[in-house]
């Protein structure tokens, strides 16, 4: 109950982790960041603006994440949409498991967790759709996305 929230925000506080973290809001400006792919080329989100974009948070230990960013991998070569995955493993797992799956996106390496800590990434895999101008459209926390809600907001986008 009320006892054992206050003991999770304590103890989170604590540990330096936000308690009640939620992803960037809908219709919100996705934060800007650059990060190096596995490639060792920097990329910068606003490198992608003028068109929609998916940003997947994910790493090599969480199933859903490596099955969901290779699905989003072939969705945007399939698409034609830029998805950036940002691991938060190490260089070399980022890129060890990158190749595995055989990733054709940029995968970057978020290390540190920065760019997660800016984005509050709280439940991993965290799927955002980005229009063109950078605002979340859609998101998708804890949970693959649904390629059935993904797919008419990415052709909605497409026609504004």
């Amino acid at each position: 109950g009320v006892l054992r929230t206050w003991m999770v925000a304590a103890v989170a506080v604590a540990v330096g982790v936000p308690a009640f973290a939620a992803p960037p809001a809908l219709d919100s400006i996705a934060p800007d960041f650059a990060l190096k792919a596995v490639d060792g080329r920097n990329v910068r989100l606003s490198e992608y603006r003028g068109e929609p974009v998916v940003l997947h948070f994910w790493a090599s230990w969480c199933g859903p994440c490596r099955e969901s960013v290779a699905a989003l991998d072939a969705f945007g070569l399939s698409s034609g949409t830029p998805v950036l995955g940002v691991n938060l493993d190490g260089a070399d797992r980022s890129a060890a498991v990158a190749d595995s799956l055989h990733l054709k996106s940029p995968t970057l390496v978020d290390a540190q967790q920065t760019v997660a800590r800016t984005y509050d990434v709280a439940k991993l895999p965290l799927t955002l759709l980005l229009d063109a101008e950078g605002h979340v459209r859609a998101s998708w926390s804890g949970v693959p996305a649904d390629f059935a809600e993904l797919t008419p907001q990415l052709e909605r986008l497409r026609q504004d």
